[in-house]
């Protein structure tokens, strides 16, 4: 596995993503109902340390207790990083940004994460309001920031504005998809063109449009359209799935 380097950590090429985890599938109620029912504790476990086998070092997931004492407890046998949003779900009683980028301070995640919950919320005077004191508090902690963003124009003005963020979670794929009911404008041409026009990590999200592509035709698109120090992150329907899907990547890498 391929290893990135960003701000001095060191963060494989595919990362493990949690949405499956959850019972966020992005597809239907049925696989909400489907993911839920297997991933408890210890099929969560089971599945990253195939991730870990395979040679992912990070899972990326939205802050909240149960996620972090599952890695942590994996961390006393291997390394292994982890990178927080501030998504506010129902898997956490923390309901504010503030709360959960606090959680994810006193825990000294590897890299922090403002959602874009908040991130992609209409511009006020040109700027993406109380941002710029979220990153600045990552960065007094000496962590790594981040933003997720599903818009072209967010990660545009973020540049503009110089806000000093690390890396942008962004998402990517050959069908366009972003999530149901998206109303954004953007192109795959414009996705590409953004991320390979700024120098800074992207780590991209939805490469396989939440199921609806089949990974031998989603990885080789992403991977031929990112850069060098680009990341993937695949969320991953079983512990199968990790083994089926690291092997196409593995092949293209």
């Amino acid at each position: 596995m391929k290893l990135i380097d960003i701000e001095g950590k060191i963060f494989s090429k595919i990362i493990c993503g949690s949405n499956p985890f959850y019972g966020h599938s992005h597809f239907s109620e049925a696989r909400n109902k489907e993911y839920l029912a297997r991933f408890d504790d210890e099929y969560i476990m089971q599945t990253i340390r195939v991730c870990l086998s395979k040679g992912i070092n990070t899972v990326e997931s939205c802050a909240n207790e149960r996620i972090w004492k599952i890695v942590s407890s994996l961390q006393s046998d291997t390394e292994i990083q982890y990178i927080g949003t501030t998504r506010i779900d129902e898997t956490s009683g923390l309901k504010t940004h503030q709360k959960k980028l606090q959680f994810l301070l006193d825990i000294k995640a590897d890299a922090c994460v403002i959602h874009s919950q908040f991130a992609d919320r209409p511009p006020q005077a040109g700027e993406i309001k109380g941002l710029k004191p979220l990153i600045d508090r990552i960065h007094e902690h000496n962590l790594i920031a981040g933003i997720s963003t599903h818009k072209v124009s967010t990660v545009e003005l973020c540049e503009k504005m110089n806000y000093g963020i690390d890396f942008y979670l962004f998402p990517l794929n050959p069908a366009g998809f972003v999530y149901p009911g998206y109303d954004g404008k953007e192109t795959v041409g414009d996705r590409i063109q953004l991320i390979q026009s700024i120098a800074k990590p992207f780590i991209i999200m939805k490469a396989l449009a939440s199921g609806r592509i089949p990974p031998c035709e989603g990885i080789p698109f992403v991977l031929e359209n990112i850069k060098e120090n680009d990341l993937i992150a695949l969320g991953f329907g079983s512990a199968d799935e990790v083994e089926e899907t690291l092997d196409i990547v593995e092949k293209h890498l």
